[in-house]
């Protein structure tokens, strides 16, 4: 579905020109959700837009897959902002097809399934008394012993902040889960990004007495397409080719080279056939490795590329559908225990009923932390099938009977992986690359960022609002404590 007005203003206007770069040509490296929205963005300021995905369809982690009327999103997307003109940018997009849903999530712990965001008292009632108040008492003792300790790992700055207790209990089991390595290896940023200090002092306080707000970083509801979270690019991409775009999948980007004036982008198309285009700006959002890799040696992109040590974790999407029409009330579950193969599932039936084909069924999106070359990611399909059944069978969850068909699929580049001293690294090719100022680097994978959905959409608005000051979105980005929810 197309938003009509968003598609009819499209097809009957002239789009608005603004300023010099105006009817400029425009080549968009990857078709994921950033790369869609700057596209569409652009088409509407008179530009000429070509964009390059070299999967076969576009989407990116946004897309939805689906197969005999289930849907499955990649990994799973939840749209939130507190910035209301992100919002309404998405309300326009997709109209009455946009639904609002109540989160319900739960982490399991010492074999029981408990409120997460973590909440206190609740989440300490799961442990002995004395456990309880260990974590506690260690979170005030820090306040005290760690104020000296400096941010440089993910582990300083939460035992600085909740005390060792409550990191090795609550923070360490799934943070080492997600990224593959310890948090002593791990960035400080992540967790100045990803964890409002505000609320877990009012998870402490709410031990002795109920809490009268909710932490900002605990949102109650969230806005999702009835049919999937593809529902966006797929709309994005309708736009982006009824104002005259043009849209190039299943095609590899083989160089991009700096020319006096822009870029000449040469690329291959699956039939193996190649197309040379000339760009006045590019927009990337693939990988910096494999934009650095397509720039020609001769200007130094090998050596910065040899020095370049910034990583991506992967995941593997395990798609289960199941001869039931209910597993839990969540939207999402977390699994931060080591032994269980899979980090965090959700059901796509509580987020839309859309997503299933009739309600006798319900189904399990389930994902699992692994990157290229470690022993999860080479197991067959089988494989992880039947040892993700095995492990849910013994936590009560679901049974090999309950399955009636499932999917493996493996997802790279899925996030940009903060290691300790990643900032020096990232800033030099950054530094490299900013050489060339019609070069633009936008979204989560292109510009090394973690961010969600609402962010990649303010990030586009942020090139929008440079390119085209005179005519910008008016969007105010907001800040990290304002903007942060989980």
């Amino acid at each position: 579905m197309i938003a009509a007005k968003v598609l009819r203003d499209a097809i009957d206007s002239e789009p608005v020109c603004f300023g010099t770069r105006a009817r400029q040509n425009f080549v968009i490296l990857g078709g994921g959700l950033a790369g869609l929205a700057a596209a569409q963005e652009l088409l509407k300021r008179g530009c000429k837009v070509t964009l390059i995905e070299q999967g076969a369809e576009v989407g990116g982690l946004a897309r939805t897959f689906e197969q005999g009327g289930f849907r499955f999103d990649i990994g799973g997307h939840r749209f939130h902002s507190n910035n209301p003109t992100v919002v309404q940018w998405l309300k326009d997009l997709l109209g009455k097809d946009l639904r609002v849903v109540p989160r319900t999530s739960h982490i399991y712990l010492n074999q029981q399934f408990v409120n997460y965001p973590i909440q206190l008292p609740g989440a300490l009632s799961i442990f002995s008394p004395f456990k309880a108040a260990q974590m506690v008492f260690s979170y005030l003792v820090a306040k005290f012993t760690e104020k000296t300790r400096q941010d440089i790992s993910f582990e300083d700055w939460v035992i600085k902040r909740y005390g060792r207790a409550l990191y090795e209990v609550f923070f360490q089991p799934y943070t080492e889960k997600v990224w593959g390595i310890a948090c002593d290896q791990l960035s400080a940023t992540w967790a100045s990004q990803r964890i409002g200090i505000p609320s877990l002092w009012r998870m402490v306080k709410q031990a002795i007495a109920p809490a009268k707000e909710t932490p900002a970083t605990a949102i109650s509801e969230f806005y999702y397409p009835r049919a999937g979270f593809g529902m966006i690019p797929d709309a994005l991409r309708e736009n982006i080719l009824a104002m005259g775009g043009t849209i190039h999948t299943h095609t590899a980007l083989l160089s991009c080279t700096p020319l006096t004036q822009g870029f000449e982008v040469n690329v291959r198309h699956q039939d193996g056939t190649t197309l040379t285009l000339k760009a006045d700006q590019i927009v990337s959002t693939i990988p910096l490795n494999s934009l650095l890799q397509a720039i020609p040696e001769k200007l130094g992109s090998q050596e910065i590329l040899q020095s370049y040590n910034l990583e991506y974790r992967d995941i593997i999407c395990l798609f289960v559908a199941l001869k039931r029409p209910q597993v839990s009330q969540d939207s999402w579950t977390y699994f931060p225990m080591k032994d269980l193969i899979f980090g965090r599932t959700h059901e796509p039936k509580n987020w839309s009923p859309e997503m299933v084909p009739s309600n006798n069924y319900t189904s399990l999106a389930i994902e699992i932390f692994s990157s290229r070359g470690e022993p999860t990611w080479e197991m067959s399909d089988d494989a992880i099938l039947n040892k993700v059944i095995e492990q849910m069978h013994q936590i009560g969850w679901i049974s090999k009977a309950d399955v009636h068909k499932s999917w493996v699929l493996r997802v790279p580049y899925a996030y940009p992986v903060y290691r300790v001293g990643y900032e020096p690294t990232l800033s030099k090719v950054k530094d490299y690359l900013n050489q060339w100022d019609n070069l633009h680097l936008v979204g989560r994978t292109g510009s090394f960022h973690y961010m969600n959905s609402d962010g990649v959409i303010e990030d586009v608005f942020r090139l929008i609002e440079k390119l085209f000051p005179e005519g910008a979105a008016q969007v105010q980005p907001l800040s990290t404590a304002a903007g942060r929810w989980m």
